[in-house]
């Protein structure tokens, strides 16, 4: 990874609890999901300042990849996270998108992956909408599987009762839930 990348995350690191971001686990984790499964179109659903998006888009780069990231809040995280994108030299990679998802999920696109990261009551809104825009073996990672367990309670129950789908639990960060469509 490009030290100057390195040199942003870190940097990044330091307002974490701020902007609710992974952790850097997490992080290194979904950098190598991509280049593991040469993954070229991504879904973030929850940008905030950026930090997920740059581990997401410089896999992406190495991939000739793309990241389509949606953040709601206008006053504060869309223009930081703009603004970071930028400082990692990543914007060629990055379709940055001010709006509401599930309404700004880009509905023209496939997708070898989504993130979300995002408010967690929407969950089944968001699989409901992406599952049809998900390739053959495309995989969902899902966030704050663990610490927000009690608001998944919906979520979990649809994606482990659906049959297009593996998923498991990884206790990394503050738990992610892999989904692989079949």
């Amino acid at each position: 990874m490009d030290p100057k990348i390195q040199s942003l995350l870190k940097e990044l690191e330091k307002t974490r609890h701020i902007y609710w971001n992974i952790s850097p686990e997490v992080g290194q984790f979904l950098n190598d999901l991509i280049l593991e499964n040469n993954i070229k179109s991504a879904l973030e659903i929850g940008s905030s300042n950026g930090y997920s998006g740059i581990w997401i888009a410089e896999a992406l780069s190495h991939t000739n990849g793309i990241l389509h990231t949606i953040e709601s809040h206008k006053k504060e995280r869309y223009a930081l996270g703009h603004e970071n994108y930028k400082k990692a030299g990543l914007l060629k990679n990055i379709n940055h998108i001010l709006g509401h998802a599930p309404e700004a999920i880009p509905k023209d696109e496939k997708y070898d992956l989504a993130f979300f990261d995002a408010t967690k009551y929407e969950h089944p809104q968001y699989f409901e909408i992406v599952k049809p825009l998900l390739n053959d073996k495309a995989i969902i990672v899902t966030d704050n599987i663990n610490s927000h367990k009690e608001m998944f309670e919906e979520y979990l129950k649809i994606i482990f009762e659906d049959k297009d789908f593996n998923s498991e639990i990884i206790n990394i960060g503050t738990g992610i839930l892999i989904s692989r469509k079949i």
